[in-house]
């Protein structure tokens, strides 16, 4: 899935004097900078556990964390018919939460490092992307987790929030401090070409 930035029109009008001040690769090197600073916005959103507009995660819920550590399924949890859990090999008496803790210590979204540490920045001469298409059997979790969705799981009944990790709003809007730095180095990168 692709989604496109919109307000961006005073960084495309600096976009549009480097490249007509520039060679292809020179402007690919400048195209790639921006990228990696979107690259860089959404491994703050991961570190942070919170959306770039400053929003925290929801905790995951104590039926992932309880399955997670393999302790006797979900139907053990919700009937309160906790089976002891193993934690390195050894069986542990205290009840699973109050080990464990909702949202406890675990991060969030980063269980494989699939989500979080898998950005690519490809850029060329006239465009710039960021992505990341993991996936787990065929399915994207990626945009399940940024957009959240009522139908996950084998019955497409499990409800996922939202955890937003794009600098981009629901009306395509770039983070304000994200567009403030992006305009910022390209007015750098002008004033260097035309000081030469």
């Amino acid at each position: 899935m692709s989604i496109e930035v919109k307000g961006l029109d005073e960084v495309q009008k600096k976009l549009q004097t480097l490249q007509d001040s520039l060679t292809g690769p020179q402007m690919q090197v400048k195209l790639r900078s921006v990228g990696v600073m979107v690259k860089n916005s959404i491994a703050e959103s991961f570190e942070n556990e919170a959306s770039p507009f400053g929003k925290k995660w929801k905790p995951i819920s104590s039926i992932t964390a309880f399955s997670e550590f393999g302790g006797g399924g979900l139907a053990n949890l919700r009937t309160g018919k906790q089976k002891a859990y193993y934690k390195n090999g050894k069986k542990q008496t205290k009840p699973f939460l109050s080990r464990f803790g909702m949202g406890g210590s675990k991060r969030i979204l980063v269980a494989s490092g699939a989500l979080a540490g898998r950005w690519i920045v490809a850029a060329d001469d006239k465009s710039v992307s960021v992505s990341n298409n993991s996936s787990n059997n065929g399915f994207a979790y990626g945009l399940t987790h940024q957009f959240g969705t009522d139908k996950a799981g084998k019955h497409k009944n499990i409800h996922i929030p939202a955890r937003p990790f794009l600098p981009i709003d629901n009306s395509g809007n770039l983070e304000s401090k994200l567009a403030k730095s992006i305009n910022g180095y390209l007015e750098n990168e002008i004033l260097k070409v035309f000081k030469d």
